[in-house]
């Protein structure tokens, strides 16, 4: 086991152990988690802002796991690439991490200023009290407030008395407007809350477009091709840790389904997977192979580029059944019940947020924690309904997507550096499935006969030489 493997060891451990930490919450907010994941469809939404609310992103867990992460980052593409600026940079990036915790604790101690809740006096003036100090109720002022009630009614007895007098009616009985009283009832107005527009998500889902065109046009510079890995871990710092992977596309695209079932979403929350599609028809399945957080977990955890294990083509066929049958029990799901089950067990939600309100979350997240080490991303390759439906759009003509010219002499250096198994040497034929194909680029740097390149191909399906 190399200096790598081992490295890459040690980092598992440290954020096992980090999760084993920062896990434990009280019984109430455990309470009020679990409430919000099983109350329907916003659940998952809901369950956000208590998971930040426990785990805030200044945390000490946080931080600490974060600048870990970085660490582990920054000497796995160090030992990658051989650039002495990676270590500048993701030095950098470590000092960023750890100044978002220390500074506020820093600027917080030298503030004086004390913000407090504004009361009314006796006199009716408004005044700042410190928050440490509470001024009890007197009986004076609730004999004050009981007197002026009873005044006000007796006032009000005597104003419709000497109406009714002067006037010459007799009041009317209360059954005699009691129906129309009830008609009116302000308990029976449905009352509309305004739901206001959260635009950062539709800001983020933009901003991810945008970068996804920019690597698709800067993919073809062998330079660029080599910085994959900063992209990565910018999206697993961001996307991952900082925003708890909530939104995400898996979530946008359960949304886009219940959506067309009539169930109420937030339309802005549809963004995140509906403008990945075009993303992939126009640029390729850029999102998977360099920005998608999920994807990028289980990619830095992968140990085991030597073991072959789900590595043959036909490894890959029984893989892609699985995915479609997942995909329709999927869909079946959403049309059956109308909630967002995932959203409840979800591992990458536990991962990134440290903490499941159910016992089955931690053990979906150990489960993929251990298959992440020995295969390269099994969730993207076998379970992940958002890959499948981009990976369908390189069957459209004008598709942008990797294509292998006649200049492939089917030898074996591509295969050897596609981890995802997109390209496949079996009996002196290389195969590439753009289907599965995530645009890392790293085949393209490998072949010295320049037969691979990414272009807009107006052939159909997957290419065989």
């Amino acid at each position: 086991m190399g200096f790598k493997n081992k490295f890459l060891a040690i980092a598992l451990f440290f954020l096992l152990f980090a999760i084993s930490i920062n896990a434990a919450v009280s019984s109430t907010t455990a309470d009020s988690i679990s409430h919000a994941l099983n109350s329907g469809i916003q659940g998952c939404d809901k369950s956000c802002s208590y998971y930040a609310g426990e785990h805030n992103a200044i945390g000490i867990g946080n931080t600490l796991l974060t600048f870990i992460l970085i660490l582990s980052g920054t000497v796995w593409l160090f030992l990658t690439y051989k650039k002495k600026y990676i270590i500048v940079i993701g030095s950098l990036l470590g000092l960023a991490v750890l100044g978002t915790y220390f500074y506020p604790q820093i600027k917080n101690s030298k503030s004086s200023t004390v913000n407090c809740p504004v009361v009314l006096s006796k006199s009716g003036t408004s005044s700042k009290i410190a928050d440490t100090t509470f001024l009890a109720p007197t009986s004076e002022e609730f004999e004050s407030t009981d007197t002026t009630i009873e005044k006000a009614a007796v006032d009000s007895t005597k104003f419709k008395q000497s109406t009714a007098s002067e006037d010459g009616f007799t009041p009317a009985s209360g059954d005699e407007f009691s129906s129309t009283g009830n008609e009116f009832s302000t308990k029976d107005i449905p009352v509309k809350s305004e739901k206001k527009i959260d635009y950062k998500q539709i800001l983020e889902p933009i901003i991810i477009f945008l970068i996804i065109a920019f690597i698709s046009l800067m993919i073809k510079y062998p330079w660029f091709r080599k910085t994959r890995g900063f992209f990565l871990l910018a999206g697993l710092l961001y996307l991952g840790f900082y925003r708890g992977a909530c939104p995400c596309m898996i979530s946008s695209f359960q949304n886009s389904v219940l959506g067309l079932l009539g169930v109420s979403i937030r339309l802005e929350s549809l963004l995140w997977f509906l403008l990945l599609i075009p993303g992939a028809y126009l640029f390729g399945k850029i999102w998977c192979g360099w920005l998608c957080h999920l994807g990028a977990l289980q990619e830095f955890i992968f140990l085991s580029p030597k073991i072959k294990i789900l590595t043959t083509n036909k490894a890959q066929k029984i893989l892609k059944v699985i995915q479609i049958s997942v995909f329709v029990l999927w869909i079946t799901q959403l049309i059956i019940t109308k909630t967002n089950i995932f959203c409840e067990y979800d591992p990458f939600k536990v991962a990134f947020n440290l903490i499941s309100a159910t016992a089955t979350g931690y053990l979906l997240l150990v489960l993929l924690l251990i298959s992440s080490v020995l295969i390269y991303r099994p969730f993207c390759r076998s379970i992940c309904p958002v890959g499948l439906i981009l990976g369908l759009t390189t069957y459209l003509p004008g598709a942008r997507k990797l294509d292998k010219n006649s200049a492939c002499i089917n030898c074996k250096s591509c295969d050897k550096e596609c981890k995802q198994r997109a390209m496949i040497h079996e009996n002196k034929v290389t195969t590439l499935r753009t289907e599965d194909c995530i645009m890392c680029g790293e085949c393209i740097s490998e072949c010295k006969i320049k037969a691979l390149n990414v272009t807009w191909s107006k052939q159909k399906g997957t290419k065989k030489d």
